[in-house]
């Protein structure tokens, strides 16, 4: 299993100044469900596999959102690797390098759409989904 963690240190923005319907001031506040959605589907995106294998875990960090993403990623074959020299910078690099690119996009995008302050992304790799194609996103 691959994990990588990334840390921010960031300080929260969980609940946003909304303006009320009627005119006056309010607050925004998004569900934890919402939050763990919205990160599911990220998280899915960003490492090539579909959203129903992605488990996220949400965590206050300090007042800020801590994740922690368990899924498998999409993966060529190793006789790809093998035969084509730069298969594997093509595909995106190694297993390592692109868990580590999808541990900031995931909090950047997170934070884009949700508002909050991310801190930290621990992404935990469950297995490999290989693509017999050898395309892999």
């Amino acid at each position: 299993m691959t994990t990588a963690v990334l840390d921010r240190g960031v300080p929260s923005v969980a609940e946003a100044p909304g303006v009320h319907p009627h005119g006056g001031p309010g607050r925004t506040r998004i569900t934890a469900k919402a939050l763990e959605h919205v990160a599911v589907n990220i998280a899915a995106e960003s490492l090539g596999v579909p959203a129903g294998r992605v488990k996220v875990e949400l965590a206050d960090d300090r007042g800020a959102l801590a994740l922690i993403v368990t899924s498998p990623m999409r993966a060529i074959p190793l006789a790809r690797v093998s035969a084509t020299p730069d298969a594997l910078q093509r595909s995106g690099g190694s297993i390592v390098e692109r868990v580590s690119a999808a541990t900031g996009t995931i909090a950047t995008r997170v934070e884009q759409l949700s508002g909050s302050s991310v801190s930290r992304v621990s992404i935990r790799v469950s297995g490999l989904e290989i693509d017999q194609e050898g395309r892999v996103s």
